[in-house]
Parts: structure tokens; C-alpha cells; sequence
């Protein structure tokens, strides 16, 4: 009985033991984990930072490539109705006095 006692009182030293190392490894394990999680999330900003930059690098080169097909169409266009754009052209100026005056 006397070695029953003993073990109980070991075991239940080292239950309350663990249970203050377990906290303290909870705590830094959450700390570990949270320290991981700004660094997911740091890495992540990072690549959504450079995500975007690519983004709007591609944005405006389509626009830029967009501008010149279209001015490429209105060359096409006037070389094949030169007379038509003439008539277009002196339209618009007609309008724009009218405006001014």
C-alpha cells in the first residue's frame, strides 16, 4: 500500500507537472502557430502585391494595344473611303463652330 500511495502521489505530481508544462507548450505552440499564420499571410500579401503589378502592367498594355488597332481600323478605313472621311471631317468641323460661336 505504502508503494500504491507513493506511485498515486508521483503520478499525480507529474499529472500537475504536465498540465503546467502542457500550458506553457500550448502557449508557445499557439504563439508558434500565430507567428506562422503572420508569416503565411506576410508571404501571401506579398504575392497578391505582385499579382497585381502584373495585373496592371497587363491591363495597360492591352490598352495600349487596343488604341492602336483602332487607329490602325480608322487608317484602313480612310485610305479606303477618302472622299467619305473628307465629308466626316468637314461635318465635325461644321458642328464644333456652330458650338463656339
Amino acid at each position: 500500500m505504502a508503494d500504491e500511495k507513493s506511485t498515486g502521489k508521483r503520478t499525480l505530481g507529474v499529472v500537475e507537472g504536465r498540465d503546467s508544462i502542457s500550458e506553457d507548450a500550448r502557449a508557445a505552440a499557439a504563439e508558434a502557430t500565430v507567428n506562422e499564420q503572420i508569416e503565411a499571410l506576410k508571404t501571401e500579401i506579398s504575392r497578391l502585391k505582385e499579382s497585381a503589378g502584373l495585373i496592371a502592367e497587363g491591363t495597360g498594355q492591352l490598352a495600349v494595344a487596343k488604341a492602336e488597332s483602332l487607329r490602325d481600323e480608322v487608317r484602313t478605313t480612310i485610305q479606303a473611303n477618302p472622299l467619305a472621311a473628307l465629308a466626316g471631317a468637314a461635318f465635325i468641323g461644321y458642328l464644333f463652330g456652330l458650338r463656339h460661336r
